[in-house]
């Protein structure tokens, strides 16, 4: 599998930020309308994703003064900051606000990584109401106004892809530009979630430390206990929901899932030869009882 870093400008406001596993939801339905640009069918490319997966994608970072700027490892603040206990007592709130660090080859160890306090996007909220079509009116709820938050980027973003030796880098490309186009996520269907394809580059993500001893998670994970001897996470739990015409389906619900969210420090039990970790996950919809959910994460190597 290679692995390429893809820069892309936000046109418009977000419903949500970009994760590894919905953007691989977009890839999919992409590939339903196009069966063939991958060269192979969305069912074959599924056969054998528990395995051999196709495409691996990361969740979106920040691209501040040409630099790539990655959350803070989920990890207990003692590991992370060469300070006394007494010091971090003292300034635990000064500390947590240092979120995100510079992504730079190679990666020092994680306790000599200078953290900084990084705003690169701003919430706002947009008035919404429902017209009721018997009085063309907002009138009482469910049609009273109501505000829906917004996300909206001042900087470019990245997104790392793990594309299959037999995945077309340009078809690819052409994937996301499509995406871009219609726009990714909540709320796309308004005009929101617009990008541009700005540059791509090849990157060696198995490269980036001295002496590594850990892993560092790009996406949404959920861990695999066969390869997994230790892990440091932050939980998150999507509550998905199917895309595009199943959307407006009977139960477009799909079943929650947990995922140790991006920025994990992973301890493996052998050592990992490919960009990425975790397992496939199945059985979460009983609209679409064949449809999967990206529960691997391209990783990073790091000293810990």
């Amino acid at each position: 599998m290679k692995t390429y870093s893809v820069k892309i400008k936000p046109l418009t406001g977000f419903g949500d930020f970009i994760k590894g596993d919905t953007l691989f939801g977009h890839i999919c339905w992409q590939l339903c309308y196009d069966p063939k640009i991958f060269g192979k069918s969305l069912d074959e490319l599924l056969n054998d994703y528990d395995k051999n997966p196709f495409i691996v994608l990361s969740s979106a970072y920040p691209v501040v003064n040409n630099k790539i700027y990655l959350k803070r490892p989920a990890l207990p603040l003692s590991m992370l900051f060469d300070i006394s206990e007494e010091e971090i007592v003292k300034n635990r709130k000064e500390l947590k606000r240092r979120n995100y660090f510079a992504f730079e080859q190679p990666l020092n160890l994680l306790r000599k990584i200078n953290y900084e306090s990084l705003s690169f996007f701003k919430e706002q909220e947009q008035t919404r109401c429902s017209i009721n079509r018997l009085t063309n009116t907002t009138t009482e709820p469910p049609f009273a106004p109501y505000n829906v938050g917004k996300i909206f980027f001042n900087c470019d973003l990245v997104v790392f892809a793990g594309l299959r030796d037999d995945i077309n880098i340009n078809s690819f490309l052409e994937i996301l530009s499509r995406i871009g186009k219609h726009g990714y996520g909540k709320d796309a269907t308004v005009g929101y979630g617009k990008f541009d394809i700005i540059s791509w580059e090849e990157i060696d993500l198995l490269n980036t430390a001295k002496s590594p001893n850990a892993l560092y998670t790009l996406s949404p994970l959920c861990p695999d206990s066969a390869q997994t001897e230790k892990i440091y996470f932050n939980p998150f739990v999507r509550f998905g929901r199917h895309g595009d015409i199943l959307s407006k389906s009977k139960n477009p619900f799909k079943n929650p899932v947990i995922f140790a969210d991006e920025a994990a420090i992973v301890f493996t039990k052998a050592e990992i030869i490919k960009p990425y970790i975790g397992k496939v996950v199945r059985d979460i919809s009983k609209a679409l009882p064949e449809a999967v959910t990206q529960g691997y994460s391209l990783v990073i190597k790091v000293e810990v």
